[in-house]
């Protein structure tokens, strides 16, 4: 330095005194004089402005490329708008002056799925508006019992109406001229239109039900106790006809769980149940009379002046052969099973050899549990 000084990024001529800890040693060297107040404060102070002067110097060789200022800076160069020849190049679209139809083939092109949308918004809320909200007011009045029936009316409904307010985000960012490539609202729109497809087999077979429910909610749109009690033996009598069609159950368990006024697709489930059923057990039973040999020969109505046909003894004509095993038509796989098991008879017959190991891997042959070899004491 200029003053004679060694400069602090010096570092010095013993390795020594870089390496090693404060309690290294501590055993060997001997007990330090416990330091003053004073002296642990001095030292924290000179520890804090070392800390500081190393900041500053490494602030004072920062430059504009570690801040990241650069891409800024090039970031803004492109945003500019361009100047003379460059932007008398671009021509903005004017949609005013576009005919209806010069318009629609505009929007197919940009945004394809924006029309199908569309009209899937408004058939969905005719449908809330003139099915779902309907059945959700007689849940609430009673009309309708608590149970699975309106388990799955109340997720329907609520599944509806989170569908149609991510369309109507979907649509207003479109209308403010926002970017949607890559935006979550079109995952969300996905997955509820994949499970509203999901409920399409389950609103097959309900159908008829809500129809008839709907029908007669319209008709008596009576407000008050008398269209309750008109609606209330309907609902009894649309579950007593799924009832008349269940099979006679014995099971007590079985009665209850059908005589639920909302399980409406429990009586399918259980129909599907035990057709399935039937038919796996019917298909054990032919495969058991066939390896058994007992399923009944089909008898053949001979006329009078034909022959009588050959019979599979007959044709095979074995007579009194003996019968002889199935490993005795392959010789290669006779003579295989043979070396095999003589393999086994000689590991009893002679010790073969096992290396020593360090630490016990287990049984390699495996341990006999019926097998003793102690003698009693006497």
């Amino acid at each position: 330095s200029t003053w004679g000084l060694p400069n602090e990024l010096a570092w010095g001529q013993r390795k020594k005194l870089y390496y090693g800890t404060d309690y290294e040693g501590a055993a060997r060297r001997p007990k330090a004089p416990k330091k003053s107040k004073e002296e642990v404060e001095a030292e924290e102070l000179e520890e804090e402005v070392e800390a500081q002067a190393i900041q500053r110097r490494m602030a004072e060789n920062l430059a504009e490329e570690d801040y990241g200022l650069d891409l800024l800076q090039a970031y803004t160069r492109t945003a500019e708008p361009p100047s003379g020849k460059e932007s008398g190049q671009k021509i903005a679209k004017d949609l005013a002056s576009l005919s209806r139809k010069e318009q629609l083939k505009l929007l197919r092109k940009e945004s394809p799925e924006l029309l199908e949308l569309i009209q899937d918004f408004e058939a969905k809320v005719v449908e809330l508006r003139d099915e779902l909200e309907p059945l959700v007011q007689m849940m609430g009045d009673g009309v309708i019992p608590a149970g699975k029936g309106s388990q799955y009316l109340q997720t329907k409904y609520h599944l509806y109406l989170n569908y149609c307010c991510n369309i109507s985000f979907y649509l207003v960012l479109k209308a403010k001229r926002i970017p949607i490539h890559g935006h979550p609202v079109i995952e969300r729109l996905v997955t509820y239109r994949n499970l509203i497809n999901d409920l399409a087999v389950v609103d097959q077979k309900l159908l008829p039900e809500v129809r008839l429910l709907l029908k007669e909610f319209r008709g008596n749109k009576t407000d008050g106790v008398e269209s309750r009690k008109k609606l209330l033996p309907l609902v009894r009598k649309t579950v007593n006809k799924r009832k008349t069609k269940s099979p006679n159950f014995t099971n007590n368990e079985a009665e209850d769980e059908l005589a639920d006024d909302s399980d409406f697709d429990e009586q399918a489930a259980l129909d599907f149940y035990k057709e399935m059923e039937e038919k796996i057990m019917l298909k054990k039973k032919r495969k058991r009379e066939e390896k058994e040999g007992t399923s009944h020969p089909v008898v053949e109505e001979v006329e009078s002046d034909q022959k009588r046909g050959a019979t599979y003894q007959m044709l095979k004509n074995k007579g009194l052969t003996p019968r002889r095993k199935k490993i005795d038509r392959n010789p290669r796989v006779k003579h295989r099973e043979k070396f095999r098991k003589a393999k086994i008879r000689r590991r009893g017959q002679v010790r073969e050899f096992r290396r020593e190991t360090q630490k016990y891997a287990g049984e390699l042959s495996g341990i006999r549990a019926g097998v003793k070899k102690s003698i009693k004491l006497k």
